[in-house]
């Protein structure tokens, strides 16, 4: 389960900053303790995994308890964040790291900073890459994630492997999925194939996480290197995941719009169960991204 935290960030990414359009009000969104019941039946119903998202999940305050919390629930085997990584402190990782977090996705587009002033309008990479480094050197597990859309340049992708050219680092290559506003035109195929030309690559089949990514190892490199193309190698068959907005909506699919508002169910744990369970059957058995956008809002539901 994907729970976003908040649909507010502190970047405007062009790929995402169309779906902006008015935030929410602090009193529409789900509390912690509302968030913690949802994961409470979430666990009853086998979903043992859980990813934080947002907006930016560090924006809002006291995500490091409700992550502890969330840590300590009986049941619970994994919890992971995404990030843009841009808000952390040392002693931030340093907590995160104690608390078990298991993993800490960072979004990162590109190594060069005017390309990332462009991308999304902030100019800290320097501290994003800082909290990168030193959350690598503690001992949290880190991943990037880096957006293919029709603006990506080859020369971005030969930049991004100094991440992994000492660190074992998994560095993915995200296929931007058309939802509202969005661009339906990628470069992914062209990326791959470059890769593939110009790159020794060997399969790497181990699991690095709950994913869909392809990974590899490249020659000399001691990290890997990870696709996931939601249109050009659709994974719904193999897609287990569902999604929680901020304020209480449980979806099902990145593409359909159908879902449920867990809201009215909250004062009532055994009912909550009952309705989630209900809704999880209902989850599409496909995307169809290769036909038309979604309407959905990715700064809402976090990815």
């Amino acid at each position: 389960m994907r729970i976003s935290l908040t649909d507010r960030c502190n970047y405007a990414c062009y790929y995402c900053k169309p779906d902006i359009a008015k935030h929410l009000c602090h009193s529409d969104i789900l509390t912690y303790e509302q968030l913690l019941d949802i994961c409470r039946c979430a666990v009853l119903l086998g979903i043992t995994r859980f990813k934080i998202t947002g907006g930016e999940p560090t924006l809002r305050k006291g995500y490091i308890g409700f992550i502890r919390r969330l840590k300590e629930l009986d049941g619970v085997e994994q919890v992971t964040l995404t990030t843009n990584g841009s808000l952390f402190s040392f002693s931030d990782l340093d907590e995160l790291k104690k608390i078990g977090i298991d993993c800490i996705n960072f979004s990162i587009d590109t190594l060069d900073e005017s390309e990332y002033l462009k991308i999304c309008k902030m100019n800290n990479l320097e501290k994003v890459l800082l909290n990168l480094e030193y959350a690598y050197k503690i001992g949290i597990a880190v991943k990037v994630n880096c957006v293919v859309d029709n603006l990506f340049s080859f020369s971005r992708f030969e930049s991004m492997l100094e991440l992994i050219q000492d660190k074992k680092i998994a560095l993915r290559f995200i296929e931007l999925m058309p939802l509202k506003n969005s661009d339906r035109n990628t470069k992914m195929d062209e990326l791959i194939e470059y890769v593939q030309k110009n790159y020794t690559l060997n399969a790497y089949d181990e699991k690095l996480g709950n994913g869909p990514a392809h990974y590899y190892k490249i020659t000399d490199y001691q990290g890997y290197i990870g696709f996931i193309e939601a249109l050009h190698n659709k994974f719904c068959q193999d897609c287990n995941r569902i999604r929680l907005s901020s304020v209480g909506q449980l979806k099902l699919c990145l593409f359909h719009m159908d879902g449920v508002d867990l809201k009215p169910y909250l004062d009532n744990l055994s009912e909550l169960e009952k309705v989630m369970r209900e809704w999880i059957f209902k989850k599409p058995k496909e995307h169809h991204f290769e036909k038309e956008n979604s309407s959905t809002v990715m700064n809402e539901i976090g990815g």
